[in-house]
């Protein structure tokens, strides 16, 4: 596997190298340990500030001298003879630095889910959220050090069916107990015993049925991931799917959250919310955002 680590310093980035130093990842793997900051023009763009060329030249060194220091200090967490460790320095915007890097060469993003530091902190919430909304490729938020329950969310959709495949494939999470959730999101606003006979009946039957199709993509999804020799249970819920998967993951102590996600921009990520970016923002643990542009070759590197 191609894994890219973003650092900053702050604890949430340590949990993050944690997370990575704990997990089995395959021979032949390849960490890259990154870090960005936008050097000194951000820090002496102030109206009306001029400092002097030598300071800023020094200021420039120093900032160069403690970023290769960090990364280098990450990098030996993950020094063993079976995966290569490589860092990377860059002068540039944070989310824009671990989505150029991820697009050259990448099977995963690990990232923690907030930091604070001199290097416009590439786990700063935002920037997390950012990096998890545009990534063509799995991003891993971390908020805990290990993987031992992983919470599966599946509604039939493609994006789920890409979240479902990469749990199948990668044996870093097969180590790990799963429990597929899938929500009847069955609409909390009509209430339908405010209608007729005929349409609160209607409306039950529709909600039976909704329920027992969700039921059985559960039953039949952790039935695959068991005949791949994974440890598998499968459960249902009504209601809305980010808050379930939210309730379940505090309820079940899960330590990660796999979900798909279609990806947005612009104004649509704006104004549209959805299910992968409620669970990122709100969960207690981890978080895998699986996109469905994530090509299947990633998927495949066990």
């Amino acid at each position: 596997m191609r894994v890219l680590l973003a650092v900053d310093g702050s604890t949430a980035s340590d949990r993050a190298a944690a997370l990575v130093a704990n997990l089995s990842w395959p021979v032949g793997s390849t960490i890259t340990v990154l870090t960005a900051y936008p050097g000194t023009a951000a820090l002496f763009s102030a109206p009306g500030m001029v400092m002097a060329a030598d300071v800023i030249q020094e200021t420039e060194d120093a900032m160069t001298a403690e970023a290769q220091r960090m990364v280098a200090a990450v990098a030996r967490r993950f020094s063993t003879p079976d995966i290569s460790v490589e860092t990377q320095v860059l002068r540039e915007r944070a989310a824009t630095a671990i989505l150029d890097q991820a697009a050259q060469n990448c099977d995963l993003i690990v990232l923690g889910n907030r930091g604070r530091g001199p290097f416009e902190s590439a786990v700063l919430g935002s920037v997390s959220a950012e990096v998890a909304n545009e990534s063509r490729h799995p991003v891993l938020v971390a908020r805990r050090d290990r993987i031992r329950r992983i919470l599966l969310g599946v509604d039939g959709s493609d994006d789920a069916a890409a979240a479902v495949e990469v749990v199948r494939r990668w044996s870093i999470l097969h180590g790990a107990q799963v429990r597929v959730l899938s929500v009847a999101d069955a609409d909390p606003q009509w209430n339908p015993w405010l209608a007729g006979p005929a349409l609160r009946d209607a409306h039950l039957a529709a909600r039976t049925s909704l329920h027992e199709r969700h039921e059985a993509l559960a039953k039949e999804t952790a039935a695959g991931l068991r005949s791949a020799g994974i440890q598998a249970e499968d459960a249902v819920q009504d209601g809305s799917p980010s808050h379930r998967l939210v309730e379940e993951a505090v309820n079940w102590d899960a330590d990660l959250v796999v979900v798909g996600h279609h990806g947005q921009g612009g104004l649509e990520r704006l104004l549209v919310g959805s299910v992968a970016r409620s669970v990122l923002y709100h969960a207690p643990c981890s978080v895998l955002v699986v996109p469905r542009a994530a090509t299947p070759a990633g998927a495949n590197r066990e």
